[in-house]
């Protein structure tokens, strides 16, 4: 199936530092970290934190990228009683806004799309709330039911604007939000809706999820998003929302606005990987391959890739790799790579939606975004010879010369091996309107409100607006066009006229104080404008006559200003939130940790004798984490992964080896040294390098061959059957057959 072009017309989001895209291009523009300390109000990390990788019910970093205020929300916006909401889970609020700023950004009044076709495609992947509510039982009441079923989060904005699309919503972990907008492209291609909002979510509001992420060994130590840097050592989470509004190309209309056309998306899954959190090389490849396919592209065309921004060395060069092997390394220039995560913070079931806006912006703006946090670019990356490069600092999108449009990717990738690419554009250049002869002198602004509150903030956000840098998003014309035509009108209402901007900022900033009449005007306005802002004011239909609006496009206004108050569960303070379930549970028996004493006996044993006593020691260690009999666990010619090991598997491993014998490892020994045998043969030469005094004869077997480093940089990306395939060659000079 091949994809029509899908225009990109609107853009709603809610991130660390930013809430809406100006904001968004103004903290990346200027390299801004927005992550920071997690607060009291959030977490009491005096109870939660501890830097040691391998205590239990506790997480590793202090850091994260919150948003502000995730307690609260506007029970007028919602139309829901302040009772049900305190029950709805944050992340379906957050999301709800971002639709409602989607829609507006996008110039689509909410009465316009009532009992359309219109889809919402969304994802998400913790449910954090819906446990801490489980806290108390008496508290499940049937708000909770509907404010905790992760459908709901699709099904609410659906239900709030009466959509009658499709409402669904895409659980794949930390591809969820890019398969959302995968699944609403195929919805539009298919004609199933005329339009659809895409998305997804994810908040930090419990702290479970990231203590199961930091047992995993997925969370940065240092405390940074380092994505394609040499120090890159995982994570720290971020949080957010983001919704985009998508029409098919041929269904735009000139007073649209166009931030980027998507051209083709694809997803698929690693399949029976080496394990199920391994990146595949492969895999990634494939879908970048088959979305240009879909969308008539070459890959070649592609001058800048979001990265996903897990931060990890090796997953970081599964990206790359695929990405160069790809788009070929024949290209007359490189393909620069980037990450919004080192800017944000690892975001999760919203990484993707979070990229993909990024992207979008850039194309809008063309103009690459600089990537923070690469001091040393990642050794396990040949960017030279792949064809890559980092993009470091901002700069002009050149043109391509062969008068191809500017185009860019977003790749996806999940703990779960879902994989997701999407295929950009730049969108077909827009005629900018000419200012009319003919037109009046007298500018009419309207705005309106669900209170007067909201209205009074509403005229202060214009005023700031209007009195900021003059651009193309800024021209009066445009600005009282897509006010009176681009926007839902409220019951509180309010209209100024003048005949520039210095004066409509000036009475905006009279109607921010007034508690009395809403129309303002100054002296000397056309009576036609004046009579048309009143009838506006007391509930009447803006006049395109009176706004000489024929040529008028939609831009960008501030957001409805939600006036957002308390709506959460008290019970659930931070103390609470950060208490263990229970402190009485029945400890079940585990095996006690590798004893200093046996330690000792190994580093005391004969030369001739030790190499055998780490590997009864190490398939006693290798037993214990998978909860086997050592007695019955032959480890013989099998990989650690063969055994069953995964990476938490061998993040656990690790810690039992270091504690037991006094010795630092890193992860990558079990990736260098993939059997208890080579990897006895590797500490028993380390110890010995330890105790011998002075340089000693290099020994046979002592240093890796350039096949033993390259076999032990391809393992980690390779399928089973390719594994059990290399690792049998490799090691036929042992005489050992790999089943």
């Amino acid at each position: 199936m091949r994809y029509e072009p899908i225009a990109i017309v609107g853009l709603g989001l809610r991130f660390p530092g930013a809430e809406s895209p100006r904001q968004l291009w103004n903290l990346l523009s200027e390299e801004i970290d927005a992550t920071a300390e997690i607060p009291s109000s959030r977490w009491e990390l005096s109870t939660l934190h501890d830097p040691s990788p391998d205590r239990p019910g506790k997480i590793r970093n202090r850091r994260a990228g919150l948003l502000e205020g995730v307690e609260n929300a506007d029970p007028l916006a919602f139309r829901l009683p302040k009772r049900e909401l305190r029950q709805m889970d944050p992340q379906h609020r957050v999301l709800f806004e971002s639709a409602w700023y989607a829609l507006e950004d996008a110039g689509i009044p909410f009465d316009a799309l009532r009992g359309s076709r219109t889809g919402v495609f969304v994802g998400l992947n913790f449910n954090d709330f819906q446990r801490m509510l489980a806290r108390d039982w008496t508290a499940l009441d049937g708000y909770a039911l509907l404010g905790t079923t992760p459908s709901f989060a699709a099904n609410r904005i659906s239900y709030a604007f009466d959509l009658r699309g499709p409402s669904t919503c895409t659980s794949v972990g930390c591809a969820s939000s890019t398969s959302a907008i995968h699944e609403a492209c195929r919805s539009l291609t298919l004609g199933e809706v005329d339009l659809a909002l895409a998305g997804g979510v994810d908040l930090m509001l419990s702290p479970e999820s990231s203590i199961m992420l930091s047992q995993a060994g997925v969370l940065s130590a240092r405390g940074q998003c380092r994505t394609l840097d040499a120090e890159a050592d995982g994570y720290i989470r971020g949080e957010g929302a983001g919704v985009v509004v998508l029409k098919p190309l041929s269904r735009v209309d000139a007073s649209d606005r166009v931030y980027a056309v998507i051209r083709g998306s694809a997803v698929n899954h690693n399949g029976r990987n080496e394990w199920i959190m391994a990146s595949s090389v492969s895999a990634q490849a494939e879908v970048i391959r088959h979305a240009c396919e879909r969308g008539g592209v070459e890959a070649a065309s592609l001058d800048y890739v979001e990265l996903h921004g897990s931060s990890f060395l090796k997953g970081d060069a599964a990206e790359a790799v695929a990405i160069g092997e790809v788009l070929g390394k024949a290209r007359p220039f490189p393909c620069r790579l980037g990450a919004v995560s080192n800017n944000l913070g690892y975001m999760g079931a919203a990484a993707g939606i979070a990229q993909f806006i990024k992207v979008s912006l850039s194309l809008y703006h063309r103009a690459f975004l600089p990537t923070i946090h690469v001091e040393t670019p990642n050794p396990q990356i040949a960017f030279e010879e792949l064809g890559l490069s980092i993009q470091s600092k901002q700069e002009p999108w050149p043109e391509r010369g062969t008068g191809e449009p500017r185009r860019a990717g977003v790749v996806s990738t999940s703990l779960g091996g879902s994989n997701a690419f999407v295929v950009l554009e730049a969108a077909p250049e827009a005629r900018l309107p000419q200012a009319s002869s003919t037109r009046s002198s007298g500018h009419l602004l309207v705005f309106s409100a669900l209170s007067p509150e909201a209205l009074r903030a509403q005229a202060l956000q214009l005023r700031d607006f209007l009195a900021g840098p003059v651009t193309q998003e800024t021209r009066l014309e445009d600005v009282c066009f897509t006010a009176a035509f681009k926007r839902q009108h409220h019951r509180h209402r309010a209209a100024v006229i003048a005949g520039g901007r210095e004066g409509l900022v000036k009475l905006l900033g009279e109607c921010a104080r007034s508690a009395g009449p809403l129309l303002l005007a100054e002296e000397g306005q056309p009576p036609g404008q004046i009579e048309a802002g009143k009838a506006y004011v007391e509930g009447g239909t803006p006049s395109w006559e009176a706004l000489f609006a024929a040529d008028g496009r939609c831009v960008s206004l501030p957001g409805y200003p939600f006036q957002r108050q308390r709506l959460w569960p008290e019970w659930l303070s931070a103390g609470e939130v950060c208490r263990a379930p229970t402190d009485s549970r029945p400890e079940v028996a585990t095996a006690p940790p590798p004893q200093a004493n046996e330690a000792r006996e190994i580093r005391e044993a004969p030369a001739g004798q030790r190499e055998a006593r780490l590997v009864a020691f190490l398939r006693v260690q290798v037993a214990e984490v998978l909860e086997a009999d050592p007695a019955g666990l032959d480890t013989r010619g099998r990989t650690f992964f063969e055994l069953g090991m995964n990476s938490i598997g061998v993040t656990s491993l690790k810690e039992r080896i270091s504690r037991g014998l006094g010795l630092e490892l890193s992860s990558t020994v079990f990736f260098e040294h993939p059997r208890v045998e080579l990897l006895a043969k590797w500490l028993s030469g380390r110890w010995e390098a330890r105790t011998e005094p002075g340089p000693r004869e290099e020994r046979p077997g002592d240093t890796p061959s350039q096949e033993d480093r390259e076999l032990a940089e391809r393992i980690a990306g390779l399928s089973e059957d390719q594994t059990r395939e290399l690792i049998a060659r490799k090691l036929a000079e042992f005489s050992i057959e790999v089943e």
